[in-house]
């Protein structure tokens, strides 16, 4: 069965076919396609970061599938990666005669840390680039340049100079409810130039070096030569690659070195009764894909990751997650890393009014567009260790809707962390729980936790860990 995917292309539709992304293309533009598919297969597109795709004989595409993630979900690093790569792509799609008419962090996903470019018909050759009447490029000698300052300074580069000032929730903001093809305001340099949090004036100066570096771009384009492009392209992958956007160190960042749980994954043998137990389950099940909630730096996400599967890890803390994205760069491993919390795990994004309206008169496009969590992030076990006494004693949450949604997400297998009432970090803490005196061990108790979690799986395993107030709930579908 296919799901239509929002997109706002001219020339097709895109759904989601489980296993693939079917592409239909509109039949007045499939010789074109039949060309660029030549091209991408010629000059080894798909190595150079193109998506892998495959031309039907109906003329129609089929790709490769990845996880669905969003620009205001990459980790800050993760973000600026995918900025170098989309530059990149000028220069690699340049030396065959092609460019892209539209320069948009959403055509980006990742292959867990790789970047990958999934929006083929964004591939055009450069010569014809004029043709596109949405880009207003009229009167430049280069119309690169008009996706470059309508859509790369400002939706591309803008929110990375906000990451490098370490405004991290206006970079996210930005994009994501003030992204191209939504309702909220565009993003405004003007916001660029306000003071900064006390303590990061050396960080702010740097990025308003950097952004002055940028703002020529934004300027008589039509003057500009094909020459100039290039060097224009070189000139602020190199600014870029000089960007510092590392979230500072935060109170979680040692939360595994406090613990004395920084442990190798390597040597299961001194595991400590926790680990022990999440490696057994790991082993057993042997999932395919790992969602770990609440990931901190990582150590469970890498313990599933060298164990086989394939791992997303959410993380709401900022450094946290920019540390382990650095990690599983540098060791290649198989984990996409997310900043993002539970409760955002439902939230839906929609897009443009006006465009909504249009596509849902032509009958496609009805969807969000930035999908919730839980219809994208789904995986064959699912980890939430250390996090369940957080959602209920103290953000509230109800038992019942906490496995509502985790259920949701795991396709075979919960693995669930349940921490008692008399654990030392909620009687020593009291109000780090804001929701504990709500709850009794007459309705927070192990029994409680298993008889709820029943009615949304099949079967309920109790297993150890440490301390004693603590233990491991398995639950399988």
């Amino acid at each position: 069965m296919s799901k239509s995917l929002l997109g706002f292309d001219e020339h097709g539709e895109v759904f989601d076919r489980g296993t693939l992304v079917y592409r239909k293309v509109n039949e007045a533009y499939k010789a074109q396609v039949s060309h660029l598919h030549r091209l991408y297969r010629e000059n080894g597109l798909a190595s150079k970061g193109i998506v892998e795709t495959a031309l039907r004989p109906d003329g129609d595409l089929e790709h490769l599938r990845h996880v669905t993630s969003y620009p205001y979900e990459w980790p800050a690093n993760m973000y600026k990666d995918a900025v170098l790569f989309h530059l990149g792509l000028f220069t690699e799609l340049d030396k065959i005669g092609l460019t892209l008419k539209d320069a948009l962090p959403n055509n980006v996903l990742f292959e867990h840390t790789l970047p990958v470019f999934v929006d083929f018909l964004s591939l055009v050759p450069t010569d014809r680039l004029k043709e596109a009447a949405w880009l207003g490029a009229e009167g430049y000698s280069d119309a690169r340049f008009a996706v470059l300052e309508k859509m790369l300074v400002p939706y591309l580069l803008l929110p990375l100079l906000f990451f490098a000032r370490c405004d991290y929730r206006t970079a996210r903001e930005l994009l994501s409810t003030r992204s191209c093809n939504c309702d909220g305001a565009p993003p405004s340099w003007r916001e660029l130039l306000r003071p900064p949090q006390r303590g990061l004036w050396r960080r702010y100066l740097r990025t308003l070096s950097a952004a002055y570096g940028v703002l020529p771009a934004r300027s008589g384009g039509n003057r500009k030569s094909v020459a100039q492009f290039r060097a224009l392209i070189d000139d602020l992958s190199r600014r870029v690659r000089d960007l510092d956007v590392t979230p500072p160190l935060s109170g979680y960042s040692s939360y595994y070195d406090e613990k004395k749980e920084a442990l190798s994954v390597a040597d299961p043998a001194g595991f400590l009764p926790k680990q022990k137990t999440v490696h057994e389950v790991l082993r057993e099940r042997a999932p395919g894909s790992v969602l770990d909630i609440g990931a901190n730096t990582g150590w469970y996400s890498v313990l599933a990751a060298g164990l086989g599967a394939s791992v997303i890890a959410l993380e709401e803390d900022e450094s946290c997650i920019d540390i382990l994205y650095g990690r599983s760069k540098r060791e290649q491993l198989r984990i996409l890393p997310l900043k993002g919390s539970f409760g955002g795990l439902t939230g839906e994004i929609h897009g443009a009014r006006a465009l909504a309206q249009d596509y849902a008169e032509r009958g496609v496009g009805t969807n969000p567009l930035y999908r919730a969590g839980v219809d994208r992030l789904q995986a064959d076990l699912v980890l939430v260790l250390g996090l369940f006494h957080h959602l209920v004693l103290g953000e509230g949450r109800s038992i019942d809707s906490v496995f509502e949604t985790l259920a949701r997400l795991a396709r075979k297998t919960l693995v669930l962390e349940f921490v008692s009432l008399d654990d030392d970090k909620v009687v020593e803490s009291p109000d780090f729980f804001p929701n504990l005196r709500k709850h009794s061990p007459a309705t927070y108790n192990l029994e409680k936790i298993l008889e709820t979690g029943r009615r949304h799986f099949r079967l309920a395993e109790v297993r150890a860990s440490n301390p004693a107030t603590r233990t491991i709930l398995v639950f399988d579908k």
